[in-house]
């Protein structure tokens, strides 16, 4: 029953968070994606990979393709290969693109296009070949880590998706005081640079006579294999390497919190997924000392988290105690450890043991790191605003916005996956166009229930939630910002206005109108144009990104447990107005406040919110 109340509180009480759609986007898109610059090898071969760079590439949706114009239509076009990042894509050549090009020197103009969208040409020079040198300049030797990264000279280096080339080394690996054992490896190379081949990469893995200290005397040659073609190989190098044991450089631990990733940095470390029977551990001894408490022994061993031969990553795991989040290692949130740090290589049945070295690691307030997602609904719901250009510019002051709101606590805002935190202490919060529950709501927090004490750090605020959603309430969260559109007396959005809308609001048309007439330009987002309308976008950008950023900010206030933390499981919203209180209900929030309109109450948690707030995610 008490389940089924907070359930219909919730709804009810989201409800309140009104929306406002608006105009039909521009039939010209004022954000077509641009290509900056395309990386390729030099000459290129069938199966090199061409590296695109370019702004908005997302417009182009999963699955773009790049097209070699030739007149009019496409001499060849190319699928998009793996590996692709935020800001580049890769193609890789085919057959059929290197028939339609000359060995030799090539100059074509080339497009990416995708749903709908293509961007300006951009012209390319490719030298294409059908075979490559081979030569390897000088051999190996020095002392080395296992998984050292070593850069070998040279010519005709290729990457994977060119064919293979190895490394193979021949010769005897020697333990101290033990016979010689033969090796045979054949170690795989990679490009050092996309457009590099002089330059290769190999990492000396185990396979070089196992993880254990030694002499490892003999010679290298390259060995390749072009797609296409016949093997090649170069003359042999000698090798003269001398492996040590795993060693502790550095141990990243003074601003280590629940759920970091503390960097420790070195070398020898083996592990990772292509090597399963091999492993990193730290073996930790000394004493912690709580903050609130008396200095304890810790004899601990860590199995941290493998990134290469010279990097691990500690993961401090978060575990509820008493109804508090502690780092399980210390069974305490906040203190000191003191002592010292072992490294121990593991492969197989056999380990290394390092040097040890002291460490002292500083364990500080909870961080509630905040990912935020902008989903395509979203950027096609901005072009509604007219401010589909300035989507970079949005997202830095959402972020910004949000950071002022919770000034004095620990809320970290990413708009990138974070890489120095574990998802465990990573709250998701999606940003999107249209309500997908209908109800035309700003935002909806789809977490399962009021989190006081902020005990789960992981919330997702977005897709559906199917607890949410088991006694027929609303079960799709995020933030909706065409909802917004709803304060204009013009949303110009299909269907009719859901009855959970807010009034309307004649400060929205007097901030959006300009631009939702007539869209930003780039080249007014750089500062080229008459000052009104550089003034009436610049209001119209801030405006937006501070309804937004406002709005995440009270949905991520639910999922730490407020409204009124000391309350009822069931109240989500203050009881009464107050002047900028971030967690009002929807109905007490003016668009001025939510704005940052000049002469509106800044935006704030009120009551008992800052110090529950400061409890939880402050020193």
């Amino acid at each position: 029953m008490i389940q089924r109340l907070l359930r219909i509180t919730l709804a009810l009480a989201t409800a309140l968070l009104a929306a406002c759609p608006g105009p039909a986007p521009s039939e010209e898109p004022v954000f077509a994606p641009r290509i900056l610059s395309i990386e390729a090898p030099s000459p290129v071969l069938l199966g090199s990979l061409l590296r695109v760079r370019g702004v908005d590439l997302d417009r182009l949706g999963p699955e773009p393709v790049l097209a070699a114009l030739e007149g009019g239509s496409a001499l060849f076009t190319l699928a998009l290969a793996p590996g692709s990042g935020p800001s580049e894509r890769l193609f890789r050549l085919s057959r059929a693109a290197l028939d339609a090009l000359s060995v030799g020197s090539n100059t074509l103009d080339v497009v990416l296009e995708g749903r709908g969208l293509t961007t300006d040409r951009f012209t390319l020079g490719l030298v294409v070949a059908s075979d490559l040198p081979l030569e390897l300049d000088e051999g190996l030797s020095g002392a080395v880590h296992r998984n050292d990264v070593i850069v070998l000279d040279g010519e005709g280096f290729i990457g994977a998706s060119e064919g293979e080339i190895v490394l193979a080394i021949d010769g005897t690996f020697t333990r101290p005081g033990l016979a010689g054992a033969p090796v045979h490896a054949r170690l795989p190379v990679a490009l050092a640079e996309l457009s590099d081949r002089t330059r290769g990469v190999v990492t000396l893995t185990t396979e070089l006579g196992g993880p254990h200290p030694g002499e490892l005397i003999g010679t290298a040659t390259l060995e390749r294999t072009l797609l296409g073609a016949e093997p090649s190989r170069t003359a042999a190098r000698e090798v003269a390497l001398s492996f040590g044991a795993p060693e502790l450089f550095s141990f990243d631990g003074g601003d280590a919190s629940v759920g970091r990733l503390v960097t420790v940095r070195g070398a020898g470390f083996l592990g990772g997924s292509e090597r399963p029977s091999e492993a990193t551990t730290i073996r930790l001894r000394g004493r912690f000392t709580p903050r609130d408490g008396e200095a304890r022994d810790l004899d601990a061993e860590l199995v941290p988290r493998f990134v290469s031969g010279a990097e691990v990553r500690v993961v401090i795991e978060p575990e509820v105690r008493d109804e508090r989040v502690v780092a399980r290692l210390f069974g305490a949130q906040r203190g000191v450890f003191e002592g010292s740090a072992t490294p121990v290589a593991i492969a197989g049945r056999d380990e290394v043991v390092g040097a040890t070295v002291p460490i002292r690691l500083a364990l500080g307030a909870p961080v509630q790191v905040v990912s935020l997602r902008f989903l395509p609904g979203y950027y096609e719901s901005l072009a509604r605003f007219g401010l589909g250009a300035a989507e970079d510019e949005i997202a830095l002051r959402i972020v910004r916005r949000m950071e002022e709101i919770y000034e004095g606590v620990n809320v970290d805002v990413r708009l990138e996956e974070p890489s120095d935190f574990d998802a465990s202490v990573t709250t998701v919060i999606e940003i999107g166009g249209p309500d997908p529950n209908g109800n035309g709501l700003f935002g909806y927090d789809n977490s399962p229930g009021k989190d006081v004490s902020n005990l789960r750090m992981f919330d997702a605020i977005g897709g559906a939630n199917a607890e949410t959603q088991a006694d027929g309430f609303p079960g799709f969260g995020g933030i909706f910002v065409e909802s917004l559109l709803y304060f204009s007396s013009h949303p110009e959005l299909p269907g009719a206005v859901p009855p959970s809308s807010p009034d309307g609001d004649p400060l929205f048309d007097a901030i959006f109108d300009p631009v939702r007439a007539r869209p930003a330009r780039r080249a007014e987002l750089q500062g080229e144009g008459e000052p009104a309308r550089l003034d009436a976008i610049e209001r119209a950008i801030g405006a937006f990104a501070s309804i937004v950023g406002e709005t995440t900010a009270h949905e991520l206030g639910h999922s730490l447990g407020l409204a009124r933390p000391y309350g009822p499981i069931t109240a989500f919203h203050r009881e009464d107005d107050g002047d900028g209180c971030v967690m009002d209900a929807g109905r007490d929030r003016p668009l001025a406040e939510r704005a940052a309109e000049p002469g509106a109450a800044r935006s704030r948690f009120c009551d008992d919110e800052p110090a529950y707030l400061r409890s939880i995610l402050a020193d």
